[in-house]
């Protein structure tokens, strides 16, 4: 017995040490040194020669190593690192170094610094960045580094073709009840392969997981395109129940359980049934009643979109974890789950129909019903029942209106629950009148070709939620700047603008407004008596996304959307028109879109319309699209000219 013992004990203890040889610095080998070009990528700057990645559950911890080989100039980029830092994650032990052509090595000896990073105007990140020194063709800079956060996934392909790579998951054995991973009891380890081919399986020993492989094409990104983990080879880790052996058994389970959670959490109190019943008053319609609901639910603060504190401060403010929801009208504080919990309770205790989903993000990444953990669902929304209509509600989301879902909660999985488990649906896409940007400006041309004047900038729906929650975490001054850096982008270089008002930071059912004024030069181009002008001001941002010949990925919008603008210009004293644009009217069945320009009086006007109801697009659309944002181009940059009469 004592024999067994000592072997489970050295078992146990001996993978950390092995797990800790493998993060050694790799031998510096002649063929890397040697290396001019990378295999089956000619041309490419760079090549990935060793890529590790570690996964300790029992630590809670991640290893990462990136060996590269800079090949040509524009390769040199990699130098600048950026480490993604998910939520409460940091960064420890990195270590970095450039390897000379000639063997010679030179250590990073500086200390990275925080950045933001955004792949676009609403999803950034926080990383750590810093530059490795010293970085020339032929170099080879290396980095590793660890971070205390969870991972379930090895993702296999990268930016640059990669001759080797590691993986490694150390599953913590103690895992028996509940899990780390899916807050469900059981701990067998399981995972599934995605976009792997059937001989290329990970191997499991005792509690470690591993998988080695080489010679990994490049992945092209294409602008526009869908969460590009979704398409990159992959293997997705969970914990699962013993007895689990499919996943319709796993997610049928996962319904019950979270349904008898939710049941037990809203229970049936006096204090929920008194706010419902104050909440509503004396209106008899039912509609109207649930907009009093869901106002009544918005008005508890919302913990989840505050930043989160630390032990310390939750004890100073004696902010206690919530039983059910009466301890929420008790308290007046939740997160935002247990808000949608609130608003479920209260629409039942006025005699709706009402019942919790859990739904998945589309933000980064989709559900997979093969990836069996609960993990996947990012929210809790509250689904009514109302006159045969099914009505999805948000009401855990800071500054969301009634009848709005945020976009990426938007045709996106959701688990339906009831009293005895769960069914999957679908989250009903929003259309274009969900997610509108109305632009107008009132301006002035002088006869040298410059512009003054004003432009009102109205966002309604999804585009004034997200720029609510946007702003949230920073000052009036803050506020200012993002919506002049949002405006700056549509404008030509030359323009000057300054913040002259804002109207609805915190009004959900209302628009957001902004007023600018605007000075430019140069907008107009004088040739002799005439004045070449564009009629429309503001310049179109999505031309990368169109400059492929072919396409490999989907397009993919984030929803769909509207811009809805109306351009005012008053022309110099004398002037008259000699030519405007035709009118453009553009259709498809998914788009349209409309640019009529006049000329009235001493006023050119433009009328500019852009409406795309749709997100995913498949590759063969993909000609379609293209003719369409072409012609929209040549509508938005058409020019009009003028004539003076003096």
């Amino acid at each position: 017995m004592r024999r067994w013992l000592l072997i489970a004990f050295l078992l146990l203890f001996s993978a950390p040490l092995l797990l800790a040889q493998k993060e050694d610095w790799l031998p510096i080998t002649s063929e890397d040194l040697q290396m001019k070009e990378a295999p089956a990528d000619p041309g490419a700057p760079a090549v990935l020669l060793y890529y590790a990645h570690y996964i300790d559950e029992s630590a809670f911890y991640q290893f990462v190593y990136r060996r590269i080989k800079i090949l040509k100039e524009e390769g040199k980029r990699y130098a600048n690192v950026e480490i993604e830092l998910g939520p409460f994650a940091t960064l420890t032990d990195l270590k970095a170094r450039t390897i000379r052509p000639n063997g010679s090595i030179v250590e990073f000896t500086g200390k990275p610094f925080d950045k933001v990073v955004y792949r676009s105007r609403d999803i950034k990140f926080q990383a750590k960045s810093f530059i490795i020194p010293e970085a020339e063709v032929g170099s080879i800079i290396e980095f590793k580094y660890k971070l205390s956060s969870f991972s379930d996934q090895w993702v296999l392909q990268h930016d640059l073709y990669t001759v080797r790579e590691s993986f490694s998951l150390r599953a913590n054995p103690a895992l028996g009840g509940t899990t780390s991973v899916t807050g469900l009891t059981g701990g067998r380890l399981a995972w599934v392969t995605l976009h792997m081919k059937k001989s290329e399986q990970p191997v499991r020993n005792g509690h470690v997981v591993e998988f080695e492989t080489q010679n990994v094409p490049a992945f092209r990104r294409e602008p526009h395109m869908p969460p590009e983990d979704y398409y990159k080879p992959s293997v997705r880790f969970f914990h699962i129940d013993a007895e689990v052996s499919t996943a319709d058994q796993f997610w049928d389970g996962v319904g019950k359980r979270f349904a008898g959670y939710v049941e037990r959490f809203i229970g049936n109190t006096n204090e929920v049934n008194q706010v419902a019943l104050e909440a509503v008053g004396n209106e008899t319609d039912a509609e109207q009643k649930l907009r009093k609901l869901y106002e009544r639910a918005q008005k508890v603060r919302n913990l989840g979109f505050e930043r989160r504190l630390s032990a310390e401060e939750r004890k100073k403010e004696g902010i206690k974890d919530n039983e059910n929801v009466g301890d929420i009208v008790k308290r007046g504080y939740a997160h935002s789950w247990e808000i949608a919990r609130l608003f479920v309770a209260m629409a039942r205790a006025a005699g709706f129909d009402a019942s919790i989903i859990l739904v998945s993000s589309r933000r980064t990444r989709f559900f997979a019903k093969e990836v069996l953990s609960s993990r996947q669902f990012d929210t809790e929304m509250a689904l009514v029942r109302l006159n045969g209509k099914e009505i999805y509600l948000d009401p855990g989301t800071k500054f969301c209106p009634y009848g709005l879902v945020r976009w990426f909660y938007t045709s996106s999985t959701g688990l339906s629950l009831n009293k005895t488990g769960g069914t999957f649906i679908t989250v009903p896409p929003a259309t274009q009148d969900k997610a509108v940007i109305k632009r107008s400006a009132n301006l002035n041309l002088l006869e040298e070709g410059s512009l003054k004047g004003e432009i009102t900038l109205e966002f309604k729906g999804g585009e004034a939620l997200e720029r609510r929650l946007e702003a949230l975490y920073t000052d009036e001054a803050g506020k200012a700047k993002l919506l002049e850096t949002e405006l700056k982008q549509w404008l030509p270089s030359e323009a000057a603008i300054k913040l002259l008002e804002v109207q609805g930071w915190e009004s959900p059912e209302n628009s957001l407004i902004a007023r600018f004024s605007l000075e430019q030069a140069g907008y107009a181009t004088a040739t002799g008596k005439r004045l070449l002008t564009p009629p429309y001001l503001f310049r179109t941002n999505n031309k990368e996304t169109f400059t492929l010949a072919e396409r490999t990925y989907p397009i993919y919008f984030p929803y769909a959307f509207a811009e809805v603008d109306k351009i005012l210009i008053n022309v110099p004293s004398g002037y008259s028109v000699e030519s405007i644009p035709d009118v453009r009217n553009i259709k498809l069945p998914y788009a349209q879109y409309q640019n009529i320009e006049k000329f009235e009086g001493t006023q050119l006007s433009s009328t500019r319309t852009l409406l795309i109801n749709g997100v995913f697009f498949p590759a063969n659309q993909y000609a379609e699209l293209k003719d369409f944002f072409a012609k929209v181009r040549e509508g938005d940059e058409q020019q009009a000219v003028l004539t003076s009469g003096k």
